[in-house]
């Protein structure tokens, strides 16, 4: 069934099996921590209740997500009750015992296990004081490297190179030969790669960027790309950023750390015996691009 406002794979979410992220609703409470769970629909007897429309909701993309509850809990009703109605039906026919639902459902089951209980390591140790912590090491570490605002045309010939290079000393302008002549992606913007590091670019690129003056051209400079014709516009060393702007950027990293880590400290006691993977244990497997 297509849902108004849905593509077609978009009406089809809540049919896939997908891991549960935990969705946070705005008082801070988890949706089946809810002491007032009212109820949507009833089907044949069974109810809809805002929980499992919750649940649903964690299904969908983001582009989905963004959407009014008020249109979106409706369509996501409207799904339920489908999914409600054939699930009977497939219990009904034996497939609750089906081997194939019994070990996604025990392999999600642990899954979710897994997902909670690292929430709790990272709730129970991520604090502010480890954010600070954090936050100054990224400072120390941050790079005071010059960066040059750099463009390039990339041709691939020296001889189409040597002829751009004729044009912009002959008073073309840099951003519409750019257009006019080069195969890169930057060709669109006029050639323009914005501000970069040294360490950004290949060694050769790099040694004809950084040695230019402001508004020099450089001569065609070969990379395993094809020839480049390079300018510069100007030079900076960056400040590093605020804390606002790269804090929940150093949450997940804390967040991956610490339940990395404690994964570590359970391995050093755990009994793991490993298996070769050969041949037959590949039979018949195809693994979507």
């Amino acid at each position: 069934m297509i849902l108004s406002g849905f593509s077609h794979r978009g009406a089809r979410w809540l049919a896939s099996v997908a891991v549960a992220v935990l969705i946070i609703i705005p008082n801070g409470q988890t949706a089946w921590a809810q002491d007032d769970n009212p109820v949507a629909a009833t089907v044949n007897g069974e109810t809809i209740t805002r929980t499992e429309i919750l649940l649903a909701l964690e299904l969908l993309s983001a582009q989905f997500r963004g959407m009014p509850p008020e249109k979106l809990f409706p369509l996501i009703r409207e799904q339920l009750i489908d999914i409600k109605l054939l699930a009977a039906k497939g219990t009904e026919a034996g497939l609750r015992n089906d081997p194939r639902i019994v070990a996604r459902v025990d392999f999600y089951a642990m899954r979710l296990a897994h997902d909670y209980y690292a929430r709790d390591i990272v709730s129970k140790y991520l604090d502010d004081e480890l954010m600070q912590e954090s936050y100054q090491k990224f400072l120390e570490n941050f790079p005071e490297a010059e960066e040059r605002n750099i463009s390039h045309i990339l041709v691939t010939t020296e001889e189409e190179a040597e002829k751009v290079v004729a044009e912009l000393e002959g008073g073309a302008e840099f951003t519409a030969t750019a257009r006019s002549y080069s195969v890169g992606p930057s060709a669109p913007q006029g050639g323009a790669l914005g501000f970069l590091r040294r360490e950004q670019v290949v060694a050769e690129f790099a040694e004809a960027a950084f040695a230019l003056e402001d508004g020099g051209i450089s001569a065609p400079v070969q990379t395993q790309f094809g020839w480049h014709v390079i300018t510069v516009s100007e030079r900076r060393v960056p400040e590093p950023p605020e804390f606002a702007q790269v804090e929940q950027k150093l949450r997940a990293e804390i967040a991956d750390r610490l339940v990395a880590d404690a994964a570590k400290q359970e391995r050093e006691d755990a009994e793991i015996e490993l298996f070769e993977m050969d041949e037959d244990f590949f039979a018949g497997v195809t693994v979507a691009p």
